[in-house]
Formats: C-alpha cells, structure tokens, sequence
C-alpha cells in the first residue's frame, strides 16, 4: 500500500465487510463459488503435491477456502483472518479451525508451511512489517 494511503487506512476490520467481498476481490464475489473453490482445491492439491507439509495456516485465510480445501487433501489446515464477517462465512465443515485475529499478532503454534494470500498489501506498513516479522 502507497504511503499516501495508509493515512487514509483507518479501520482494516470494517474495511473488510460484505461489500468488499462481494465487489472488492475482482469480476467474481469472493465466496463459495465454483471458480474460487476450483483455485483454492488447485492450490491445496499443488501444496500438498510439491511440498507435503503436516500442518499450514492460511495467514488471511478471509471465509476458509484454502483451509478447506488442504483439509481434503489431508493436510491439517488453521486459518486466521481480521474480518469477523469473512469467518462467519466459513463451511461448518472447517469454522472449528479458523478464527478471528491478526496476522501480526503470535499465532501460538508453528505450522510447517504459512500461506498468505493477497494480504499483506492490504496493511499500513508498520503492521505489515510486524506481521512479516511474525510469518517468519
């Protein structure tokens, strides 16, 4: 994000509501449809293929897409993103391992593998080094 920008970036949580999902995420609302399962079961299926971890978190993981998808795969997948309306979004199936929370904040655990997905250039600069600082 410009630093022009992030002085006018003031509430990343409302930020993130309904509306940015259904207009902010390209042609396509960002949710449970057909094209953006297809991605994510592709990207689970290329991890789990070429890197084979036992345990990732989707760092940003918005309604748990990923998460669900790698846990169909095997692997044991946590998720955790800002927006409490995202989370609220995730299948049933996977709402028990994602949660609210931030991405620079200590996860609590180590994960083999952290994935993060078109996040951290939504974040003003000194939490996106806080966070980068914590993916490591």
């Amino acid at each position: 994000m410009p630093d022009s920008a992030q002085s006018t970036f003031t509430s990343p949580v409302a930020h993130f509501d309904a509306d940015y999902y259904a207009t902010g995420c390209g042609p396509i609302p960002y949710g449970r449809h057909h094209d953006w399962l297809t991605l994510m079961a592709g990207f689970a299926e290329r991890i789990k293929q070429r890197i084979n971890p036992a345990t990732v978190l989707d760092a940003g993981c918005a309604m748990g897409l990923l998460v669900e998808k790698l846990r169909e795969n095997g692997v044991a997948a946590w998720g955790v993103d800002l927006s409490e309306y995202a989370i609220q979004q995730v299948h049933p199936s996977v709402r028990e391992f994602c949660r609210v929370g931030s991405i620079a904040e200590p996860f609590g655990q180590r994960y083999d593998l952290i994935v993060t997905i078109e996040v951290l250039e939504h974040i003003p600069k000194a939490e996106s080094e806080r966070a980068v600082a914590n993916l490591c």
